[in-house]
């Protein structure tokens, strides 16, 4: 029979401790070793262990901190390796634990699981702690040697396990901004800010600035406002909004930053594109046209702002003189054209024209108008001067005719000038020539007559208007029998070759 033999440590401090060795094959329990001399103060000693040694080579130890057990064959042959094994079972928190097994000497060492720190004949396993219930087992092979009892002893030392626990936190900050990501001029937007402790222990005196850009304005007036959020506990967050105003199309980077005395800096942006909508509309036509003819005119509708336009409709307003001849695409009437234009994306236009003309002379406007959907709308206006055109027509006749010579009759030429056209003629300028036969004495009229010999000539008129009739006359004697012919001549603004009447007169 194999003879087993296990020797205990179980301390009951750091400062005291009690070792107790067994043999498997004496039942008589363990036997205590007073502790080394302590000048700390006494603790009470840890309850002896108690040990059940089975039949064969089974071996039970327990103490108040540890429960071992030991197994091995009963019997082996020289030169037959064989399995120890033994089982450190912690019955209480425990630390510093050293499990030491001593190879018998008529026995060789083969090897060890978990591998042992080999020191000769002694195997060492060492563990910084163990929890309760945290078994640990160890094989060790060995090879006999020679014939006899092996007699294969462990140690267990081990120390109660104190621990005092302080919670070590680390404070974290983090902060969200957010806003819209688009917003139109002159619209108030608000953006949401929360600064929220993520870590495990408080921040202390956090405080949240938010730098309000250029192109934004607040309520106050600042550009920076700051907010106490106080002292945050773990997990506690504080929230904050802000509304401003958007004063300037553009993109804007809305910065917030939180800061604590021990927990540093964060910050976050929220980003805005600042859009305006803008629909535009311009006519362009003749600045003059002649009555009875048409005037083109042309109009483009854009939309010159950051934002899609619905609905778009142009709307052409003729004035009452005038009649809308043809407008391509549009609902037409004689008194208006309407396009439905629909959708006009950003920086995109659209053109249309307008064929017009007037029922008189005179100056007429043309306004148009642009609507979309939003309240939007733009307005143009082209000008023409309808102008009509100048027709002159010159008579002359005597009054009487015949003249008798011999008494020197006289008779009275009547000139009339007559604007038969639409619009009004300039600088009417009338000269009349007298042959030998006749002979001028008086002129006057319209405008005031001079006589140079027989050439009679009238001061301009300025201004003939249409339908206008002008009138001269001209008194004159016979001379000379003959067949007379008094020739007149009428130039105008628009006649630049004169226009000849002839009249003839009979002096007998």
């Amino acid at each position: 029979m194999l003879l087993l033999a296990f020797v205990a440590s179980g301390c009951v401090s750091r400062r005291e401790s009690r070792t107790y060795s067994f043999d498997a094959s004496d039942h008589r329990g363990p036997q205590p070793v007073e502790a080394a001399t302590s000048t700390q103060t006494p603790v009470a000693p840890a309850p002896a262990p108690t040990v059940h040694a089975s039949t064969g080579s089974n071996f039970d130890f327990r103490s108040s901190l540890v429960e071992v057990t030991k197994k091995s064959p009963a019997t082996a042959a020289v030169g037959q390796t064989f399995e120890n094994t033994i089982s450190v079972n912690p019955l209480v928190h425990v630390g510093d634990v050293e499990l030491v097994h001593y190879i018998p000497a008529n026995a060789q060492y083969v090897r060890s699981e978990p591998p042992a720190t080999v020191s000769g004949q002694k195997l060492t396993w060492t563990w910084k702690e163990l929890k309760q219930g945290d078994r640990r087992d160890v094989k060790v092979w060995i090879t006999p040697t020679a014939e006899g009892a092996l007699r294969s002893c462990s140690t267990i030392h081990a120390l109660p396990f104190g621990c005092v626990i302080t919670q070590v936190g680390k404070p974290s900050l983090s902060i969200e901004k957010t806003g819209p990501a688009t917003a139109q001029v002159g619209e108030r937007i608000s953006y949401n800010i929360i600064v929220r402790n993520t870590g495990t222990s408080p921040a202390n005196k956090v405080r949240v600035t938010d730098d309000i850009p250029q192109g934004f304005s607040h309520d106050t007036g600042k550009q920076q406002l700051v907010f106490d959020a106080g002292d945050l506990q773990p997990g506690d967050a504080k929230q904050a909004t802000v509304t401003v105003t958007a004063n300037q199309r553009g993109t804007f980077t809305n910065r917030a930053t939180a800061k604590s005395e021990n927990a540093g800096t964060v910050s976050d942006t929220a980003v805005t594109k600042v859009v305006q909508p803008g629909l535009k509309v311009v006519k362009t036509g003749p600045a003059e046209q002649f009555l009875g003819k048409v005037a083109k005119y042309n109009i483009t509708v854009s939309n010159i702002g950051d934002t899609t336009l619905e609905n778009v409709t142009v709307t052409d307003l003729p004035p009452a003189n005038a009649v809308v001849i043809d407008a391509g695409g549009a609902q037409q009437t004689a008194e208006q054209a309407v396009w439905s234009v629909g959708t006009l994306a950003a920086g995109q236009s659209r053109s249309m024209t307008l064929d017009l003309t007037a029922r008189g002379p005179g100056v007429t406007v043309n306004r148009v108008t642009a609507t979309a959907s939003g309240g939007l709308s733009d307005s143009a206006e082209a000008q023409t001067l309808w102008k009509g055109y100048p027709a002159v027509l010159l008579e002359m006749v005597d009054d009487p005719d015949p003249l008798l010579a011999a008494k020197g009759e006289s008779t009275t030429y009547t000139i009339r000038v007559t604007n038969q056209g639409t619009a009004a003629d300039s600088n009417v300028q009338v000269t009349v020539e007298f042959p030998a036969q006749v002979s001028p004495t008086a002129a006057g009229g319209a405008t005031a007559g001079q006589i140079q010999g027989n050439v009679v000539t009238f001061a301009p008129l300025p201004s003939i208007a249409a339908k206008q009739v002008a009138t001269w006359t001209i008194t004159a004697k016979a001379v000379s029998e003959g067949d007379a012919r008094i020739t007149s001549k009428l130039t105008t603004g628009l006649l630049k070759s004169p226009v000849i009447e002839v009249e003839a007169t009979q002096v007998y």
